[in-house]
């Protein structure tokens, strides 16, 4: 099996909010999780890893205010040429399925934006298989005054996560979705806000409540079997708090933000969790086909034998006649020419065992087509058992790990992140 399948993940938010500092959370989780897994990975060299890289090298220098800000992804002359961040996994060293994140400008999710722009955007919903949306819990979580209330949304929400122009966006595309999709919001910048489990709910709580229309959207009838929803919270730098914030002439918010304690070193804490459940569902769904296939190779494999039994009782045959027919024209060819000549005039014996060779070439041919198809059946059949097996342990690994409580919740389609049940 030379082709491997790719799934694709899709950072969805606007320009500053973090796209880059997450993935670089999870990058920095990234061998751990899967050596754990026992998954082997292969990882190309793109601009979108050096992005990734350059971002966690400015993060572990940072400064104890945090003056200095990570670079906004750019728009790129050609988004179609922004091939992500991309890796492959296998076992064995033996690579069974890629993954590629891709982190567009946020500049491209405005309604401002390019009709190429856009049109990436639209295209790359339709074609993702999982989409990060990651929140600014400071703006979800902070007013004027101080945090927010029970039953109040940031004073900031809307301007910096502009939950309102994602939720078109999604519900633009996934009005017709024909296959299951994962959806993970990622509350980043929020040491502030899961230091305790109560302090967690209460994040998720604002959560559920600042994106109430797009989960009540995931809900509907025409999704609710297809699309599973996971809050996964990830502290991105690691202890940090928010200090204050300053609105300049152009009416833009900024945050300001402060180490606690002012020497704390680069130390974001659950980077892995969006990784471990965008793995989990991943898996599954390639798991759930990669079972068809199987299912539909067994039985490929099944006919192929049954046929291979039939062939080879019609070749035995034709050999059978074959055999009779050379025999009497063995006999024929004894006799003197002349009585052979007039024999041969009434009674043809050359053209039936001509015939009958070339049946017996005939079904030798079949049965050596049905011999070579299935053993490449049988080849996929094996190839596609040894990926499920190796997928259905490194679940197990995954799933152990998936945080549950404390913030952390999936709030739709457990069916895609359930535990694979056939290795208890």
């Amino acid at each position: 099996m030379n082709e491997i399948e790719e799934l694709k993940i899709l950072m969805v938010a606007l320009r500053g909010i973090g796209k880059t500092s997450l993935l670089a959370a999870m990058h920095e989780e990234f061998h751990k999780t899967f050596e754990r897994a026992n998954l082997q990975t292969w990882v190309d060299d793109t601009n979108s890893l050096r992005a990734i890289e350059e971002c966690k090298s400015i993060l572990k220098n940072i400064d104890p205010r945090l003056k200095k800000q990570v670079t906004p992804t750019q728009p790129k002359d050609n988004p179609w040429n922004d091939q992500g961040f991309y890796f492959e996994i296998g076992s064995g060293n033996k690579k069974f399925m890629g993954l590629r994140f891709t982190d567009p400008s946020g500049e491209y999710f405005n309604p401002d934006a390019a009709p190429e722009q856009k049109n990436y955007i639209k295209q790359q919903l339709n074609q993702c298989d999982a989409i990060v949306i990651p929140v600014d819990a400071t703006a979800l979580m902070q007013k004027k005054t101080g945090r927010v209330n029970h039953g109040e949304l940031g004073t900031w929400h809307e301007e910096k996560n502009n939950s309102q122009r994602i939720t078109q966006l999604i519900k633009d595309a996934f009005s017709q979705i024909d296959s299951p999709r994962l959806v993970i919001f990622a509350p980043i910048k929020c040491e502030a806000y899961t230091k305790t489990s109560t302090d967690a709910e209460n994040l998720l709580y604002h959560l559920k409540t600042g994106y109430s229309g797009l989960l009540d959207f995931f809900k509907s009838d025409a999704l609710i079997n297809k699309v599973a929803v996971v809050v996964t919270p990830v502290q991105t730098i690691g202890n940090i708090t928010f200090s204050h914030y300053k609105t300049d002439e152009n009416n833009f918010t900024r945050f300001y933000y402060h180490k606690t304690p002012i020497n704390a070193p680069y130390q974001p804490k659950d980077g892995e969790q969006p990784l471990r459940y965008i793995l989990l569902f991943l898996i599954n769904v390639f798991l759930e086909n990669k079972k068809q296939v199987l299912q539909k190779e067994q039985e490929n494999l099944q006919n192929l034998e049954t046929t291979l039994y039939t062939e080879k009782d019609k070749l035995e045959f034709a050999k059978q006649e074959f055999e009779k027919k050379q025999k009497l024209l063995n006999e024929r060819n004894k006799m003197w020419w002349l009585f052979r000549e007039v024999a041969n005039f009434f009674d043809d014996r050359e053209t039936p065992y001509s015939q009958a060779k070339q049946e017996v070439d005939k079904k030798q041919d079949t049965v050596s087509e049905v011999q070579t198809n299935l053993q490449s059946t049988l080849r996929t059949v094996e190839a596609t058992q040894e990926q499920i097996n190796a997928f259905n342990n490194a679940l197990f690994r995954f799933a152990m790990g998936c945080k549950n409580n404390d913030g952390f919740a999936i709030l739709q389609g457990h069916k895609w992140l359930d535990f694979p049940q056939n290795i208890f």
